[in-house]
């Protein structure tokens, strides 16, 4: 992929195999979004559904092909930013997980006659977990990375927050919720790592704290 050489030219200290699986993952997004209606809605996640395959798929899907771009567009500014730095494994879990805790989180927390699609909250997860590694690299910028997150969040949690800023653009609500509860869960899956690490405890955690 001739877009990959350019990735490693903005982060020249990661290999080229995750730059590769981050434009992978980005085009899979788009294809998805592309998807018809029909096809969506039955991965679009509901309160009214018991834990099913709804709580993973309705994260990679999206309201429309704009939704969709927008999402990847915003995966890319965090990968050169910060995300690109998390070890691959982190990485994994993190994709894994964050749909999981985004999806239970809003279940029992939304009212019945929400729907969730989209990426935003996982990546929101990405991004908190992203800042709070790359402090080892740049503690300044990962501080103004992490205060704009901060007061984004709390600013979406203000009660006359107009979460129907995008409805022209991407034809739904912004799922302000959902991006509390994705930076929630990326601060605890990258503290337990880093706990994980401090402390050398064997069994799950300890194999997976090695980058490379």
């Amino acid at each position: 992929m001739f877009i990959s050489p350019i990735l490693e030219a903005v982060v020249p200290s990661q290999p080229r195999y995750k730059h590769v699986a981050f434009l992978f993952f980005c085009v899979v997004l788009l294809v998805l979004g592309a998807l018809p209606e029909v096809v969506i809605e039955a991965l679009e996640l509901h309160p009214l559904h018991a834990a099913s395959y709804r709580w993973f798929t309705a994260h990679y899907v999206h309201l429309g092909p704009i939704h969709a771009l927008m999402n990847v567009a915003g995966c890319v500014v965090l990968w050169l930013l910060v995300v690109a730095f998390l070890p691959g494994r982190i990485l994994i879990v993190l994709l894994l997980v964050l749909p999981i805790v985004v999806s239970a989180a809003l279940v029992f927390t939304a009212s019945d006659a929400m729907s969730y699609r989209g990426f935003s909250g996982a990546l929101y997860g990405f991004y908190a977990a992203g800042v709070i590694w790359y402090w080892w690299e740049n503690r300044l910028f990962a501080a103004l990375l992490g205060a704009f997150l901060m007061g984004k969040i709390v600013l979406e949690q203000m009660p006359h927050f107009d979460n129907t800023y995008l409805l022209d653009s991407i034809g739904g609500l912004v799922a302000v919720d959902a991006h509390l509860w994705g930076a929630i869960g990326g601060i605890v899956v990258v503290v337990l790592f880093l706990f994980g690490a401090k402390f050398n405890i064997s069994g799950f955690l300890s194999p997976w704290i090695v980058d490379q």
